[in-house]
């Protein structure tokens, strides 16, 4: 069994309900209209302006430089998850290295696939690690023990919700140990789990996968979150909604993305195909949703392109974005892109939408 679950981590992370009282419906996708492929959409330039450069410093002591980012802001700070490098570091938005956390193993402090860091309530460092299924608090002091704690779900992402609770997405171990279910889903994809009883209170969120994506699609199923207040705004790599959800699990909501329309392969072969996913999610002060997708084309070689959706809080498409670089976080309604003129991606450049 654990055999078979690390191979579908691994499978997960390469590429990319029931509730407590009864079972939770898979949520409806949006029925808002998609755009056609020729629609016109603004380009970065006209949408944004460039006010800086940041380069992220590199920690002396490890032995690759920051790769695959997954970036998180926690009001003052950026959190950043380096899969590849086995790390957690903090970051002054000047890009100033503040402190740097874990390595590669299995021992407390260590992670065998970090995926995301986040700040907790109590201002400890929330690293999830998606190998060793567990969360990492780190105390504030730096020669502090970690607290470790073991986790009945493959987890993408934690947020702690108070000093017990945590909010955690992916597929529960139950879920994945069924012999007819796959990763992909349909699964539960949020769980409310008690650190203090071990047991998850809810499940909820089973995201849309369109039928002819079927088993053709070579991205694994994903949920991304963000969280303000009692409320979760969720997107799944497929649906082409942003799903909002209180903390108790009950619905709040639907905004619509307007997505091109996807193309199933028809070998795997096929160079013609297009798959659209949604990646993050990022909130403005004003309410705005930002969410990132990515346009893959053909099936074996998954050529990207960035695209950007910014929604009003009453649901209404704001800007549409072709073409963009690839956003790392939104931080203070400023937002951090990949630098396209360089390689490393600790190279960003930050960004002012010219709409707000």
């Amino acid at each position: 069994m654990l055999k078979a679950v690390r191979l579908a981590i691994v499978a997960l992370v390469l590429s990319g309900c029931v509730s407590a009282d009864g079972a939770d419906p898979v949520a409806e996708a949006s029925s808002f209209p998609f755009l056609p492929e020729t629609g016109r959409r603004a380009t970065f330039a006209e949408a944004f302006e460039v006010v800086d450069t940041v380069v992220l410093e590199e920690d002396p002591a490890a032995d690759v430089v920051t790769a695959s980012p997954r970036v998180r802001f926690d009001g003052s700070h950026f959190l950043l998850a380096d899969l590849r490098g086995q790390q957690a570091r903090v970051y002054a938005t000047n890009g100033r290295l503040i402190e740097a956390r874990g390595r590669m193993g299995d021992g407390p402090g260590e992670f065998q696939m970090s995926i995301s860091a986040r700040r907790a309530p109590d201002g400890r460092l929330l690293v999830t690690d998606i190998g060793a299924m567990r969360l990492t608090l780190f105390p504030l002091e730096p020669d502090g023990e970690p607290e470790i704690l073991a986790i009945p779900v493959m987890a993408f992402d934690a947020l702690a919700l108070d000093d017990r609770r945590y909010l955690i997405a992916g597929p529960s171990l139950s879920f994945l140990s069924e012999p007819t279910r796959r990763p992909g889903g349909p699964a539960p994809m949020l769980h409310v789990w008690n650190a203090g009883s071990e047991e998850i209170e809810r499940s909820f969120f089973t995201p849309p996968r369109p039928a002819y994506l079927d088993e053709t699609a070579a991205d694994g199923e994903w949920a991304q979150v963000a969280l303000r207040g009692d409320t979760v705004w969720a997107v799944s790599t497929y649906a082409d909604s942003v799903f909002l959800f209180r903390t108790d699990g009950s619905r709040a909501g639907a905004v619509g993305l307007p997505l091109a329309t996807q193309a199933k392969p028809e070998s795997a072969d096929d160079t013609t195909a297009v798959l659209w996913t949604a990646e993050t999610v990022h909130l403005l002060s004003r309410g705005h949703v930002v969410v990132q997708l990515a346009r893959k084309t053909g099936f074996r070689t998954r050529r990207r392109a960035n695209y950007l959706v910014i929604v009003g809080a009453d649901g209404v498409p704001l800007a549409t974005l072709g073409d963009t670089p690839r956003l790392r976080v939104v931080a203070d309604d400023l937002f951090y892109f990949q630098n396209p003129d360089r390689m490393e991606p600790n190279h960003w450049i930050v960004a002012r939408w010219r709409a707000s």
